[in-house]
């Protein structure tokens, strides 16, 4: 398939490191269903051309998007990424054209709300995708049906996708996860220094996730060791400047 324009991607896609794949995703009961299939979209043996991930804010829902779009990317396939969460993302008229691409993601179809416009432009996008069998990956907090979705049948495609839900970790297996994604940064985490984190900061699994990270350069910084006085100190800048 060839794209309307030269590069590779169309729109940015700001996590596009080397971090970010479905491999990388956080591995345990409650995600294995959901990896399965997608770790089988780009195959032609693929269940359906259409997915729609679903689940609670926090989930990982947006990780993995950018974690396939990455993976297409590296096949030398052409992608366009648009969240329509992004206030720059204002004219219905930016889907025009992208039933050209090999895959489209659309974050956040949720945000939808009572725009005739948009709701049309998505209607026709998916109708162009279906002709020249282009993969579409779309993700919202909430199952097609729940969607606030006038267009009667723009909500009929959109029922017709393939549901994949991201769904909320437990507790240990939050526990799991920071111990992996420590190991894969190659960061030494204590169990009480776990303990710690998911006592005192979010439980929301990306706000774990972006924690880690953040402790991990000022850890650097600090030249200190992970430990719960430096997640303390770190919190306690956090709080000081809220810009953190």
């Amino acid at each position: 398939m060839t794209s309307p324009k030269d590069p590779k991607q169309l729109f940015l896609d700001i996590k596009l490191d080397e971090s970010v794949s479905l491999e990388n995703f956080i591995r345990c009961n409650s995600t294995d269903v959901a990896l399965s299939i997608l770790s089988n979209i780009m195959e032609s043996s693929s269940i359906s051309n259409s997915f729609l991930l679903w689940g609670r804010s926090g989930v990982g829902k947006s990780y993995l998007m950018h974690a396939l779009n990455r993976d297409f990317l590296k096949q030398n396939l052409n992608t366009a990424f648009i969240a329509l969460s992004d206030p720059r993302i204002n004219e219905p008229a930016i889907l025009e054209g992208l039933d050209q691409m090999d895959a489209v993601f659309i974050e956040d179809v949720s945000e939808l709300r009572d725009s005739e416009d948009w709701e049309s432009a998505i209607f026709n996008l998916i109708n162009q995708s279906l002709i020249n069998e282009t993969k579409l990956v779309f993700s919202s907090n909430c199952v097609a049906q729940d969607l606030r979705v006038t267009l009667k049948d723009l909500r009929s495609r959109l029922s017709a996708f393939t549901a994949v839900e991201i769904p909320e970790i437990t507790e240990n297996e939050k526990i799991e996860a920071l111990l992996q994604s420590a190991a894969r940064k190659g960061i030494e985490l204590e169990e009480k220094t776990v303990k710690y984190i998911l006592t005192y900061t979010s439980r929301n699994l990306s706000d774990l996730l972006r924690l880690l990270s953040e402790l991990d350069e000022f850890s650097l910084e600090k030249k200190k060791k992970l430990s719960p006085s430096l997640v303390r100190e770190l919190l306690s800048k956090r709080s000081s400047n809220p810009r953190i």
